[in-house]
C-alpha cells in the first residue's frame, strides 16, 4: 500500500467525515493505559491508535453533542413515556458507538493509514483543518439543502411540463 500524500489524503477525508459524527459520551477507553483498571481486556497497539485517532478529529465531543442533541429531543418530545430520557442515558453510559466503531475501523484502515492520519491531526495543518470543520459543515449543510430545494424544485417543474404536454395532446386527438 503506497503512502503517497494523495492516497493518505482521500483517507483521511473519509475518516474524519465517519469519525466526526459516531461517537458519545464516555466513548473512549483505553485498558492498557496506566491506572487502567486490571478486568479490562488488553488494547492491541492499533486499537490504541485507532481511539487516538477519534480523539483527535472530535469524534467523541462531536458524538457528545449529537447524543445531547437526541436527549433534547427526547425530551421535548410529548410521545416519548415517563422515565424515558433517564433510562435512555442510562443506558447510553454502558453502550459506547466508538467501542462498536473501532472494529470497523480496524478491519479497514491499516497501521500505516493509522500513523499517517494521526500525524496530519497532529500537524499544524491537521489541527487547522479540523478548527475548520464546524464552518465547513454548515455552509456545505447550508449549501446541500439549497441544491436539494433547486434540485425538487426543477422536477416539479419538469414533471408539471410533461403533464400539459400529455393534456394538450390528448385534447388535440379530440
Amino acid at each position: 500500500m503506497g503512502s503517497s500524500r494523495r492516497g493518505v489524503s482521500w483517507r483521511w477525508w473519509v475518516l474524519a467525515f465517519v469519525a466526526g459524527g459516531c461517537a458519545h459520551p464516555g466513548a473512549v477507553r483505553e485498558g492498557s493505559e496506566p491506572g487502567a483498571a486490571p478486568a479490562e481486556r488488553a488494547v492491541s497497539v492499533k486499537e490504541r491508535k485507532v481511539r487516538r485517532l477519534m480523539v483527535l478529529t472530535g469524534a467523541e465531543a462531536s458524538g457528545k453533542m449529537m447524543f445531547d442533541m437526541m436527549a433534547n429531543h427526547f425530551e421535548h418530545s410529548a410521545r416519548m413515556p415517563p422515565g424515558f430520557l433517564e433510562k435512555f442515558r442510562e443506558v447510553a453510559a454502558r453502550e459506547s458507538l466508538v467501542d462498536q466503531l473501532v472494529p470497523v475501523y480496524m478491519k479497514h484502515l491499516s497501521e500505516e493509514d493509522l500513523d499517517a492520519a494521526i500525524d496530519f491531526h497532529e500537524s499544524a495543518a491537521g489541527r487547522r483543518f479540523l478548527a475548520a470543520q464546524p464552518v465547513v459543515m454548515k455552509e456545505a449543510k447550508e449549501v446541500g439543502e439549497a441544491w436539494g430545494v433547486r434540485l425538487a424544485q426543477k422536477a416539479l417543474r419538469a414533471l408539471e411540463d410533461e403533464r400539459e404536454a400529455e393534456k394538450t395532446k390528448g385534447e388535440q386527438r379530440l
